[in-house]
């Protein structure tokens, strides 16, 4: 009889408490988000980011070849109540832009494609990102190492290329400001302070955005390369395999 009562107790549908508890991490697990389809804190930072500058190069690529093919060149509306120095940093890259689709429309040509190879790049990471897909650590990868090639390329561009091209650019630099000056009723800026301006706008200043571009990427290549990322694509190819 008390075997009997045993067996009756062993087959009364309750099951080993080891069972039990497993499964009730895993409802858990299931209830909070965890597990391979929880998306790392920094995941969400870094793919708005590439999307922020993908779009912006993706656009910029387009006006750039749009130019070249129409042969029209950049023509910059002001607002008199802009600020001065605002002024001054658009006219000159205007100026700059308009002077390398006349005189060298070929590198504007190929810096405009790089851009815009690079924006889709980047694009297309965040695509796979957001999807879940299993590639998309590698394209992430690949975009972080392009965009740090093409920042390390527009830094030698800068030194080599157009810092030698200033003087060239200085009197239509010159010409362009004072209209500027005498369009807002301002001091017409001096020889110097032209000179000045065009070094720190064209050359000093985008140097310094391409030291930011070449850490972020290194940033993004370090946090994508990392254990953590590693393992959540690791888990998310097993649930996908």
């Amino acid at each position: 009889m008390t075997a009997g009562r045993d067996d009756g107790d062993k087959s009364d549908g309750r099951l080993p408490d080891t069972v039990r508890q497993q499964l009730n991490r895993d409802a858990r697990s299931r209830g909070t988000g965890a597990g391979p389809h929880k998306r790392p804190r920094w995941l969400t930072f870094f793919t708005v980011l590439m999307f922020l500058t993908g779009a912006r190069l993706f656009l910029g690529s387009l006006d750039d070849l749009y130019r070249l093919v129409t042969r029209k060149p950049e023509v910059l509306n002001l607002e008199s109540n802009r600020d001065p120095q605002q002024v001054a940093v658009l006219r000159a890259q205007v100026v700059f832009d308009n002077e390398l689709s006349r005189s060298r429309p070929g590198v504007l040509a190929l810096q405009a494609v790089v851009r815009l190879v690079l924006g889709l790049v980047y694009l297309l990471a965040v695509a796979a990102v957001l999807a879940k897909d299993v590639r998309g650590r590698r394209v992430c990868l690949v975009a972080g190492w392009l965009g740090l090639a093409a920042s390390a390329g527009d830094a030698i561009f800068l030194s080599l290329w157009v810092s030698k091209s200033l003087p060239g650019l200085l009197p239509r630099l010159a010409e362009a400001f004072a209209q500027d000056a005498v369009r807002f009723g301002r001091p017409e800026p001096t020889g110097e302070l032209v000179a000045e301006q065009a070094r720190l706008f064209l050359v000093d200043g985008p140097l310094a955005m391409c030291g930011m571009g070449m850490v972020l990427n290194l940033v993004v290549l370090a946090y994508f390369a990392g254990r953590r990322m590693r393992g959540f694509y690791e888990q998310l190819g097993q649930v996908h395999g």
